[in-house]
């Protein structure tokens, strides 16, 4: 049986746009009023938050909004995994896990925690830096059965601060 695919080159149809800088990508989309959004997402793996504080944010020109959970009101609630979990024998994981936004405690590096809407994707990116984060760092469990163990994570806690794009300890 033969088959075109098989030790042959496929022509491929978006070749020339890409080579030629003609391509058009979601990023180069600019319409009439459009606004911009950016995530302040954790930089750590495990924390409790302390406080954040939106409003110097708030004060850049060119910010129209910044949220933070307690925000969202009734639209702060769980949701589906968007990734599951992995298929261990005897573990049962919650399905309805996620939320939009770090409330009161961060689970994971990445997890969003405020979200700033401006008129330039360059103001919101800015804008994330006059967001005031204060978080008490707990221990990070990084294996999944250690995670079983009842006395895990241990009682150690750190205590820091992000403000301006810094942090401190």
């Amino acid at each position: 049986m033969t088959t075109r695919y098989f030790g042959a080159s496929v022509k491929r149809n978006e070749d020339h746009r890409l080579l030629t800088g003609q391509a058009l990508f979601i990023d180069d989309v600019e319409l009439p009023g459009m606004l911009h959004v950016a995530f302040l997402r954790s930089q750590v793996a495990h924390a409790r938050i302390t406080r954040v504080d939106v409003s110097r944010a708030l004060q850049r020109p060119g910010v129209v909004a910044a949220y933070i959970a307690d925000d969202l009101g009734d639209y702060w609630q769980p949701g589906p995994l968007l990734v599951p979990p992995p298929p261990i024998a005897g573990i049962v994981f919650h399905q309805r896990t996620q939320v939009p936004l770090a409330k009161d405690k961060i689970r994971h590096v990445g997890e969003p925690i405020a979200i700033v809407v401006a008129d330039s994707r360059y103001i919101a990116e800015d804008a994330l830096d006059d967001i005031v984060l204060d978080l008490e760092m707990l221990p990070a469990v990084v294996d999944i059965e250690q995670a079983l163990i009842a006395s895990s994570p241990s009682e150690r806690r750190w205590v820091m601060s992000y403000s301006n794009g810094s942090c401190t300890t």
